[in-house]
């Protein structure tokens, strides 16, 4: 049968009208979709931002007839990247997946200077700064009460982002050091000279030997050159 060029212009135009009444799924609801996902389900401590992955742009997807529904395989939205399904249920049905960066921003200790290994922070060293944490160690660090009178592991530059990892507890009393022995009752007090047999931080309990007795004995570190004992 022979096409007329006036039919085959009534198809085209058919064909262009009822692809227009279908329509295509725009990037952009899928995105705000994607956003309202994140915005209702995150769970992380401080501000964040998300940022998604542009889909690829010869990607073409029937306008979906019911609210696009939005998911994740493991129900978590974790800084970082995340992926995130986005899923039409009804008629032509499809589903795909996005890409989501998710950034945190938290309060966290930083240092305002250099400092080098074994040396004891103070509140001088400290600044609170707003950073992003997404990447942190869980241990990162956002009071200065956390750190301060600390000794550091390592030499440290300014700016770093302090974790609990970079501290340890302060050696108070090393060994062969003479500290005094204290003993309190509810009644009395006893005060006694002694030499440390070990090093150790406060609260640690550490052998000493009494100089008026020679007995060795266990006591807790106080603070430099005091330890107490308790009968």
């Amino acid at each position: 049968m022979k096409i007329t060029p006036l039919i085959l212009a009534l198809t085209l135009v058919f064909l262009a009208t009822a692809h227009a009444e279908q329509g295509s799924q725009s990037h952009e609801s899928i995105a705000e979709a994607v956003k309202a996902y994140i915005a209702q389900n995150i769970n992380l401590q401080g501000e964040y931002e998300a940022s998604l992955v542009p889909l690829d742009s010869r990607l073409n997807l029937p306008q979906c007839a019911e609210p696009l529904d939005v998911f994740t395989t493991t129900g978590l939205i974790k800084a970082g990247r995340t992926t995130i399904g986005v899923r039409c249920n009804v008629q032509k049905k499809w589903s795909i997946f996005t890409s989501a960066i998710i950034k945190t921003y938290q309060m966290v200790v930083v240092l305002s200077q250099p400092i080098q290994r074994g040396e004891i922070i103070t509140r001088q060293h400290l600044a609170i700064e707003k950073r992003d944490s997404s990447n942190l160690r869980e241990d990162f660090v956002t009071q200065i009460e956390q750190v301060e009178h600390k000794q550091v592991t390592r030499q440290l530059n300014t700016g770093t982002i302090l974790s609990l990892s970079h501290l340890v507890e302060p050696k108070l009393i090393k060994r062969g050091d003479k500290v005094v022995i204290s003993t309190t009752k509810s009644d009395f007090s006893i005060r006694m000279s002694g030499v440390a047999m070990m090093d150790g931080t406060k609260g640690q309990l550490i052998t000493v030997k009494n100089q008026n007795s020679g007995r060795i004995i266990n006591a807790t570190v106080v603070e430099p050159g005091l330890v107490s004992v308790n009968y």
